[in-house]
């Protein structure tokens, strides 16, 4: 019976790694969400500033351009390392 009772610890160590795991996989999927949502917002206003944006205003389109840039980045990261996980 002792080799059967050593199983339980090991058994609740493979839980508490999968939960932590699922855990993992529920806060990169909310973040993945997020970005999503705020790539699209950029991306609106990209569009709709640069077809207001006189030259002076330039420096604000970059910027924000390089928002957008950052934010793509971190996104199509964070997919590609949750998709990598998942196979």
């Amino acid at each position: 019976m002792e080799g059967g009772s050593s199983l339980i610890p090991q058994a609740n160590s493979k839980a508490s790694e999968l939960e932590m795991l699922q855990k993992q996989h529920e806060e990169k999927t909310m973040k993945i969400q997020e970005l999503k949502r705020q790539i699209e917002s950029v991306k609106l206003r990209l569009e709709k500033r640069k077809k207001e944006i006189p030259e002076e205003k330039m420096e604000a389109f970059k910027v924000l351009s390089e928002k957008y840039k950052s934010l793509r980045d971190e996104y199509n990261a964070l997919l590609a390392e949750k998709l990598g996980k998942n196979e």
